[in-house]
């Protein structure tokens, strides 16, 4: 598949300019919105132009003014100064405040509709999203200064083909949706969802040509569906957890690291205790992110395991099609999916996931490379999939 690129309208990059006249810095304006800091740059750099633009309606996607534009733009700024501060924001909410503002104004006449919601949301492309605690609680001066102070310095001494990222994720490899398209009337009824966990460890390089063969952990050491089995398409190790621990890491460090046979490779991961230090590699650097920064700075975190386990999906739900049902989902059918799930994983979301994460920029242009999509109905996250469960214990990266 093509790779898709888009030109951003006049009204996104107006939206790109307001947040940045708003106080909010351009690096944190491009990982917000999802572009490269080049691109919010350039776009910053041109906003008289942009501006004079949007006044001459020069955009045909463009809305129609609001009625009240001070009360408009006071909204507005309201808004982006409470998601600088990572405050959840309800439309109730919304309409509340700007009735306040609409007091203050003097605009008696004026009524927070959802109809006058709708059309701010829109003309503002504001929509709803998931609140991330993890990512709130990351101090964006830690990530700054941690990519001008250390990261800077790896990127000299090292080619994008030989920066890696390496980390884990918990997959529940026989669970399915919860939810399903069905005919008016028809009642939805479906067998217990399956908790069985594994983990795998996933690992690319910064521009998408290599892909590391995938470890997976599971609990069963020698499972049965593996009887006969010469060759796995993956690296398997068992424990009764079925997490990663500081010696398998290791241990698959140290295989690779002799695989490298001369070639010097750095190799990205997060600071948890069960990616130790390991001494005397000959190949391998070891780097690792600052705490509590995994959710902003690991670029495995940012779209590739997502990516990863829409593939598996898709592939374990078109299985269960085939067989109308029939088929009971194994250890060896995981392997396979995920095998093949992880062939199917783009270099284009690979160097997307290192520039989302702001450790390259490469994109100079106004056209920002996106990864192609899963359809929403296919790409459900595992997360809402297990919501009943009401799981206790240790949280699982999903």
């Amino acid at each position: 598949m093509a790779n898709k690129r888009k030109s951003l309208c006049i009204d996104e990059k107006v939206l790109l300019i307001r947040a940045i006249e708003t106080g909010e810095k351009i690096s944190d304006v491009g990982r917000r919105f999802g572009f490269s800091r080049s691109t919010v740059s350039t776009i910053w750099k041109n906003k008289e132009k942009i501006l004079h633009a949007e006044g001459e309606g020069k955009n045909s996607k463009k809305l129609k003014k609001p009625i009240y534009e001070d009360l408009d733009q006071a909204v507005l700024s309201w808004f982006h100064r409470q998601r600088q501060n990572n405050m959840p924001i309800s439309g109730p909410l919304v309409k509340a405040k700007a009735e306040n503002f609409a007091e203050e104004l003097g605009l008696t006449s004026f009524k927070a509709s959802e109809g006058w919601l709708g059309k701010f949301k829109q003309r503002h492309h504001i929509n709803y999203g998931k609140i991330s605690g993890e990512a709130r609680s990351v101090d964006t001066n830690v990530t700054h200064d941690w990519i001008n102070r250390v990261w800077s310095k790896f990127i000299e001494k090292y080619a994008p083909s030989d920066i890696f990222n390496a980390d884990e994720a918990g997959i529940f490899y026989k669970l399915t949706p919860d939810k399903t398209l069905k005919f008016k009337g028809e009642k939805c009824v479906g067998g217990k969802l399956s908790k069985e966990r594994i983990t795998v460890l996933v690992a690319a390089n910064m521009d998408g040509t290599e892909k590391k063969k995938l470890m997976i952990i599971g609990k069963s050491k020698n499972p049965r569906c593996f009887k006969n089995i010469k060759k796995l398409p993956v690296t398997y190790k068992a424990n009764k957890s079925a997490w990663m621990t500081s010696q398998l890491f290791e241990e698959e460090v140290r295989k690779w690291d002799a695989e490298l046979k001369g070639r010097k490779i750095l190799l990205l991961v997060d600071n948890c205790p069960a990616h130790p230090s390991i001494s005397n590699l000959q190949n391998i650097e070891l780097a690792f992110l600052p705490p509590n920064t995994t959710s902003v700075l690991q670029p495995m975190d940012q779209s590739v395991i997502k990516s990863l386990k829409g593939h598996y999906r898709r592939k374990l739900l078109m299985e269960l099609v085939k067989s109308e049902g029939k088929t009971s989902v194994n250890m060896l059918h995981a392997v396979n999916f995920l095998s093949k799930a992880w062939e199917e994983v783009t270099p284009t979301t690979i160097q997307h996931s290192f520039r989302h994460a702001g450790l390259c920029t490469n994109s100079t242009s106004d056209e920002v490379e996106t990864e192609p999509e899963f359809e929403s109905d296919d790409d459900l996250p595992l997360t809402e999939w297990i919501q009943q469960f009401n799981m206790t214990g240790n949280t699982v990266n999903l």
